[in-house]
C-alpha cells in the first residue's frame, strides 16, 4: 500500500469515527508484519504536519480531523490535496544534494560580491586620496603665484 493511499484511508476513518486512536486502528486493520503497520506514527505525523488532522491529547495518540482536513474530505481527500499541491516539504528532504549545491552556488554569490564590494572600497580611497593631492598641489600653486 503506498502512503498516499494509507493517508487517504486515514482521513476517512477519523473523518468517520471523529475521534481516532492511531494504535488501535491500525491494529486492527492491518497485520504486524506491514509497512502501514510500522509507519503509522509517521504517516500521522505527515496528517499534523498538513494540518488535516490534528493530536487531541498529550500523549499524541488520538487524531481528529481540522476544519481544514474536513474541507479536503469534501473536495476528494488527500489525492486531491495533492493534485493541488498544497502538501508541506517533508524536513527529511530538505537536505537533498539539490539544496546543498544550490547553498554552495550563494557562498560563492556572496564570496564575488564581497570581493567586489572590497576592489570598490579600495578605488574610492585611491581616487579621493588622488583628489586629496591634487587640491594640495593646486594651493601650492595659488600660493606661489601670489608671492
Amino acid at each position: 500500500m503506498l502512503k498516499e493511499e494509507y493517508l487517504q484511508q486515514l482521513l476517512n476513518a477519523i473523518h468517520d469515527k471523529e475521534l481516532l486512536d492511531i494504535y488501535n486502528y491500525t491494529a486492527e486493520t492491518f497485520t504486524t508484519q506491514s509497512e502501514a503497520f510500522t509507519n503509522t506514527k509517521l504517516w500521522a505525523d505527515q496528517l499534523v504536519r498538513d494540518k488535516m488532522a490534528k493530536y487531541g491529547e498529550e500523549d499524541r495518540t488520538t487524531l481528529h480531523l481540522t476544519n481544514y482536513g474536513k474541507y479536503w474530505m469534501l473536495h476528494g481527500g488527500y489525492d486531491a490535496f495533492l493534485k493541488e499541491g498544497q502538501s508541506s516539504k517533508d524536513p527529511a528532504k530538505d537536505d537533498s544534494k539539490l539544496s546543498l549545491l544550490r547553498k554552495e552556488e550563494l557562498l560563492e554569490a556572496r564570496l564575488k560580491l564581497t570581493h567586489y564590494r572590497l576592489v570598490g572600497f579600495w578605488l574610492m580611497i585611491g581616487i579621493a586620496s588622488l583628489g586629496f593631492l591634487l587640491s594640495l598641489y593646486n594651493l601650492y600653486l595659488i600660493m606661489n603665484v601670489k608671492k
